[in-house]
């Protein structure tokens, strides 16, 4: 009988545990602190950020705030979060969005959100100028990096180079849900790694992923790239660290991510103050209990995000696991966001009129 076949009742049950503490966390984010005299909204990303988010940063401030009730409102992605701030732009119900950086600069432009008030926000003191760009009113909140994903039990050996993609004994095992966030980080370090600069033109970029393209068994990733792989329908693919180390540690032997010694790409989450929030100074208390040493520690052991807080020290196999070994960290590339952000649905445009369709 095939391995991959004997690892689906397995792989039913634990993405039922998954599915099963998402809920979880979502019914206590709506129903815990009935007696709470205030609601305080925050809208963020679902599956297990959620949970680890409810935990480490939700529930300690409710226990510093006891009036608090703190609800959580899951999305998708961050597309889908922008959508909910636009729909509810002349009344607004959330009162903290937690998206991407990219997603954070246009909703910034479109009015969606409002400044934060420093002299109310110590934190905000210890958080690098990456962290706080010109012309986005959001702030970090983590960071995460792009990585080479793959399934242990088809691979013995973990890839070690973004142009493992092009592998030719691994044609038809490779999803590439580029797309998205994911195909516009990987482009400039692509370009990057062909002796390019990604602000001049990505055209280096475009031609390493279509080297990948006759390899790849599938672009979308249904329901995501983590499933697939752990069901062991595609053996390599491109996802986020973060998510993927929460998902192999509740999976073990099925799931690892690894960081390409050229480096990665550090995607920066965000948390933003929604224009008119219905709860504006207290979202802003909360924003400041994220960003705080304790809490960003602590979330950075549970989720394997990289914390923003400059004070916060992790231990070593801490760091590697969120960056990579010391060389491949050494090789991180730092996007410039506003020019990423300004040619973001540009560059998903030529992925999939050059790559994906070419």
């Amino acid at each position: 009988m095939d391995d991959r076949n004997m690892n689906a009742p397995r792989l039913l049950n634990r993405r039922g545990f998954l599915l099963g503490a998402t809920a979880a966390g979502s019914t206590l984010a709506t129903g815990a602190r009935a007696d709470a005299t205030t609601v305080l909204t925050v809208a963020g990303f679902a599956g297990p950020f959620q949970s680890i988010f409810r935990t480490v940063v939700m529930d300690t401030f409710e226990r510093k705030r006891p009036d608090v009730r703190v609800v959580y409102r899951p999305a998708m992605n961050s597309a889908q979060m922008l959508a909910m701030l636009r729909l509810e732009r002349q009344a607004p119900q959330i009162d903290v969005a937690i998206t991407d950086i990219s997603i954070s600069f246009l909703a910034t432009a479109e009015n969606l959100l409002a400044p934060l008030a420093e002299q109310a926000m110590p934190s905000l003191a210890a958080i690098p100028p990456w962290g706080r760009p010109e012309g986005m009113y959001g702030v970090a909140f983590s960071t995460d990096n792009l990585t080479l994903l793959y399934d242990t039990r088809a691979l013995k050996s973990p890839p070690g180079s973004w142009l493992d993609l092009a592998r030719p004994d691994l044609a038809d095992q490779i999803c590439l849900p580029v797309e998205d966030t994911r195909g516009v980080v990987l482009l400039p370090l692509l370009t990057r790694m062909q002796g390019g600069d990604y602000r001049r033109s990505i055209e280096p970029g475009l031609a390493v992923m279509r080297r990948f393209a006759p390899l790849v068994a599938t672009w979308n990733a249904q329901p995501d790239i983590y499933t697939l792989l752990l069901a062991g329908t595609v053996a390599l693919g491109v996802g986020w660290n973060g998510r993927a180390r929460m998902i192999a540690q509740a999976n073990p032997g099925m799931l690892s991510a690894v960081i390409p010694r050229e480096g990665s790409v550090a995607q920066i989450n965000t948390l933003n103050l929604t224009a008119r929030a219905p709860q504006g100074e207290l979202a802003q208390a909360f924003i400041d209990h994220a960003l705080s040493v304790d809490v960003q520690a602590a979330f950075a052991e549970r989720a394997y995000y990289g914390p923003v807080n400059n004070h916060v020290v992790l231990p070593e196999a801490l760091k590697s696991a969120i960056s990579g070994p010391p060389e491949a960290a050494a090789r991180a590339m730092q996007l410039d966001w506003r020019f990423v952000s300004a040619h973001y649905s540009e560059w998903v445009r030529r992925i999939q009129r050059e790559v994906i369709s070419g």
